[in-house]
């Protein structure tokens, strides 16, 4: 009789591992040339850490990605603004509408260059300053991805450039990003990986805060993904990416 703890835990212990080997998968960047997808981008931005008030800024953003022919082992993916709904911000209700940026990423996700278009008819000096101000994009599926096959529990770490402010009040700061690998859920026949983030940052930096990303491990792209952040004290993120149909 006192051996049956010790049988029961051992069991407990060879499930749960061949649950983890079950869940165990490779993240990489292997889309589909012509895949096209739709997203919506929610965010709200506050001057302070504390959101009870009014946004000081929010928009409402859709985006069209396209996976462009390959450049030798490199993607490429053409991000085009549909249409915008700002406010706060300045420059009209939707003045990104026909921009468009152009990536080169590998396949561990990790963005090579950027080339950003603007729409027709737009002067030169706008033309260069909304330019310089996207560079710095990396598309919904930029991230970097952890070499070999991962699972669940493990971590690696990635930053990311986070805009604070707008017009000559912006400034940049870079957040350091820990990712971890959840699970793999199932949503209409294909395996969707969870990946929980928390962020953090150098001294005098201070970036706090955590989201969750869903993504298709079949399709290569991103599903959702939500994010919560402060940063320096002077700014309160939150934003939703997600596929629309």
């Amino acid at each position: 009789m006192e051996k049956r703890p010790v049988i029961l835990s051992l069991a407990l212990m060879a499930a749960a591992a061949t649950s983890a080997h079950a869940q165990a998968i490779q993240l990489r960047f292997n889309p589909t040339v012509g895949q096209v997808t739709k997203y919506r981008l929610e965010s709200r931005q506050w001057t302070s850490a504390d959101t009870a008030g009014t946004p000081a800024m929010q928009s409402t953003m859709y985006q069209t990605q396209t996976v462009m022919p390959m450049d030798g082992p490199n993607y490429v993916l053409r991000v085009t603004f549909d249409s915008t709904v700002m406010s706060g911000a300045g420059g009209g209700r939707d003045v990104m509408r026909g921009w468009a940026f152009t990536t080169h990423q590998d396949p561990n996700g990790n963005v090579l260059s950027t080339e950003v278009s603007p729409p027709p008819g737009i002067p030169g000096f706008v033309a260069n300053m909304m330019s310089k101000s996207m560079s710095s994009s990396r598309g919904p599926n930029s991230r970097k991805w952890p070499e070999g096959s991962i699972s669940p529990g493990y971590t690696w770490t990635d930053s990311m450039p986070m805009t604070v402010g707008s017009g000559r009040n912006a400034r940049q700061v870079m957040c350091h990003l820990t990712w971890k690998f959840e699970r793999v859920d199932h949503q209409g026949g294909a395996r969707v990986a969870v990946v929980t983030t928390t962020a953090s940052s150098a001294a005098g930096e201070a970036c706090s805060g955590s989201g969750e990303s869903l993504f298709d491990v079949d399709a290569s792209r991103l599903v959702r993904t939500t994010m919560d952040m402060t940063i320096s004290g002077q700014a309160h993120l939150k934003s939703l990416m997600e596929t629309l149909p």
